[in-house]
């Protein structure tokens, strides 16, 4: 369930490197003890959405970390603790969640779905799915499969497979997972 949460939530672009330099620096003015405080940070994110029952905790991390250094400039006035900031991004987040999630609960409720319709919604995803090149049906498949340090663990060998960086990987996931999105949308709404 949370993975499917995530995955149809409303994101926030990645930041730029500018947004991200002038997070790091907010954070502290050495990039080295910025880096390591921005680690920590991220792990203590991922521990919150832990204990309020979400397995995609790490999605939802990164999904905070975006809207914060998208926000830098304002959030720089606006808290003098950075902590505080992410934590109060951490609950807008986490309502945001628990709102997609009653949404999906009540969508994919087997009683209240004929069947038809979810024969229809597996032919447009499998659609979708096969319009993919295979290296980015691999990585979609892979990136999003698994919970908690299994899935963690995929992702960074997904990164060394792939060569790119961890943020790289979560951009390019970020983009196969909205183009897919939108191509189920568009797929349903033809065949419906």
């Amino acid at each position: 369930m949370c993975s499917l949460v995530t995955f149809l939530m409303k994101r926030e672009r990645p930041p730029t490197p500018e947004e991200f330099e002038k997070l790091l620096a907010w954070l502290h003015p050495d990039r080295n003890e910025a880096g390591s405080i921005f680690n920590d940070t991220n792990k203590r994110l991922i521990r919150l959405f832990l204990s309020r029952g979400c397995v995609d905790a790490e999605t939802l991390a990164d999904e905070v970390v975006n809207r914060v250094a998208v926000r830098i400039d304002k959030v720089r006035k606006t808290y003098p603790d950075p902590m505080r900031c992410f934590i109060g991004f951490v609950d807008h987040v986490d309502r945001e969640y628990k709102r997609e999630e009653l949404k999906i609960r009540s969508l994919i409720e087997p009683q209240r779905r004929p069947s038809e319709e979810l024969e229809r919604e597996d032919r447009c995803l499998e659609q979708c799915l096969e319009s993919l090149e295979k290296p980015q049906r691999r990585l979609f498949e892979n990136y999003f499969q698994g919970e908690k340090r299994a899935r963690i663990n995929r992702r960074k060998q997904l990164a060394i497979e792939f060569v790119l960086t961890q943020n790289a990987l979560r951009i390019r996931a970020f983009h196969l997972r909205k183009e897919l999105h939108e191509c189920i949308t568009q797929c349903l709404q033809e065949s419906g």
